[in-house]
């Protein structure tokens, strides 16, 4: 075996981050699952109130961006380790605009 392979294999480091993944890949998994949770209910709460929920909006946009700090530590792209090793990521303004020729459920303009 190649040398650079041997030490790789005897890296302490790298043995701890493959830990680090499979747990923050658990922890992916069950966050998708509160995505899709939130989802229903966001859904449920428009069919009733006729809007979606304010603070269930920050809070899912804090999980997607949870989630994407979680694939980039996965596949290398992030060498931080998601949140609680480094802060809850902010969850933006809640939902995101694209203009003002966006248009809701009824074919109306949004704003």
């Amino acid at each position: 075996m190649d040398e650079k392979v041997v030490n790789n294999l005897k890296s302490e480091s790298r043995w701890l981050r493959l830990v680090f993944m499979v747990v923050f890949g658990v922890v992916a998994y069950l966050s998708a699952f509160l995505v899709m949770l939130i989802a229903i209910v966001q859904a449920v709460h428009g069919f009733i109130m006729s809007e979606p929920n304010d603070r269930l909006l920050k809070f899912s946009a804090g999980v997607n961006q949870y989630i994407f700090q979680i694939a980039g530590f996965l596949t290398y792209n992030s060498d931080i380790k998601p949140y609680p090793f480094s802060d809850w990521p902010a969850s933006g303004q809640g939902r995101a605009s694209s203009g003002s020729d966006e248009k809701d459920l009824s074919g109306r303009n949004s704003d």
